[in-house]
Formats: structure tokens, sequence, C-alpha cells
């Protein structure tokens, strides 16, 4: 067993260029117990040398943290997507200052270093889509773009988001991409309920209903 320090922590995380861990990640490491391990977690916390990020996620303070990757380890399984990929991939022209992401468990909410994590839940069969990309020096799991226009679709039919964005930008959108993941909702009735709601959408109905 490795005597878990400070110093070492950082030189290790530096090798790796990692700055966002858990507990099971120091045992991996340094082979260390529970009991140390959370002495060692509360001493510095209390220091100001770790941030406590969440229950059983933390950072190394002073460190550039990024935000996809906090929403990708703060709640899994679970990949960005819905707003927060469309506008990434600009496909909407608004900055969205939450970090959206879908998860087949309970959807969740909370806040973690000035920025809001939303959580939405869609069925396991659904749970697909998703692609590892660099962002910000990260890797992380983000939908491509055709599954997060249809999770955002999904919710608009559920409901759970009020409105369309009329300035949503379909144009170099797979259609039939589109199609498939709607499917995988295993529910007839969105596509009805798309073919019938917006005239921009008429491109993406031909494509679903053909």
């Amino acid at each position: 067993m490795s005597k878990l320090n400070l110093y070492k922590l950082q030189e290790k995380f530096g090798e790796i260029k990692k700055s966002i861990f858990t507990p099971q990640d120091l045992k991996l490491l340094f082979y260390a117990n529970d009991r140390a391990i959370n002495g060692f977690l509360t001493y510095n916390n209390k220091k100001g040398k770790i941030l406590k990020l969440k229950k059983g996620l933390y950072g190394i303070s002073k460190s550039n943290f990024s935000s996809n990757l906090i929403a990708n380890l703060a709640y899994k399984p679970s990949y960005i997507s819905f707003e927060t990929a469309l506008s990434y991939y600009h496909l909407i022209p608004e900055t969205v200052y939450s970090i959206i992401s879908a998860t087949s468990k309970a959807s969740r909410e909370w806040n973690m270093q000035n920025t809001n994590y939303v959580y939405r839940s869609i069925k396991k069969e659904a749970y697909a889509g998703y692609i590892i990309k660099t962002i910000e020096n990260e890797q992380v799991l983000i939908a491509t773009p055709e599954k997060a226009l249809a999770d955002y679709c999904y919710f608009i039919y559920l409901g759970k988001i009020k409105e369309w964005n009329s300035r949503l930008e379909l144009k170099d959108i797979n259609l039939k991409k589109v199609k498939e993941y709607l499917k995988l909702f295993n529910n007839r009735k969105i596509i009805n309920f798309i073919k019938k709601y917006l005239p921009q959408l008429c491109l993406i109905v031909n494509c679903l209903i053909g």
C-alpha cells in the first residue's frame, strides 16, 4: 500500500491529466483502504486542497475543471444531449448555460461549481446514440447531432420541454438516423406528433414517414 499524500496525488494525476476523481480512483492508484481514503479526503477538503464536488466526486483545488466531464462523472450512466448538445453542434444559436444530459436512471438536477447540471430520464432502450468526443481537452460522452435531436423531440412530445426552438437548423442533420433513434422510444405517436407540429419540420417528417 502506497501512502496517500497530496503531492503524490497531484503528481500521478498530472501524469494521466486527471483533475476529477472518486475514492475508487484513489483505491486503485494507492491500494489504500476506505478508512485511509476517507481521512485523506476529509483532511484535505477542510484545508481547501481538495474540493468535494458532490458525494463521491472530488477535484484538486486550483485545477481547471471541465463542466462536461463533471456532467459525465457526477451521475452515471449519462451522456450530454438535448439543448446542450444541439448548441455544441451549432444546431441552435443560443448559448445553453446548464449542462443537460440524458440518463437511463431517474431525473436529477443540482448545482456544482456555479454550474447547473440537469439529467433527463429516457427509456433504457433509447439509451444509445452517443460518442466519445474531446471537448476542453477532456474526453466526454455526448450525443450525436441526430440523437440529441431525437431526445429533444421526445421531451417535446412528453410536454417536458414546453416550446420548440424555431431557430433549430436541420440542413446538416441525417434524417434517416433521426428516424432510427426515434424508433428506440417505441412510441409511434411521437412521429405523428412531429408530423403536425411546425411547418419547418416538413423535411424531417417526410423522411420519418417515408
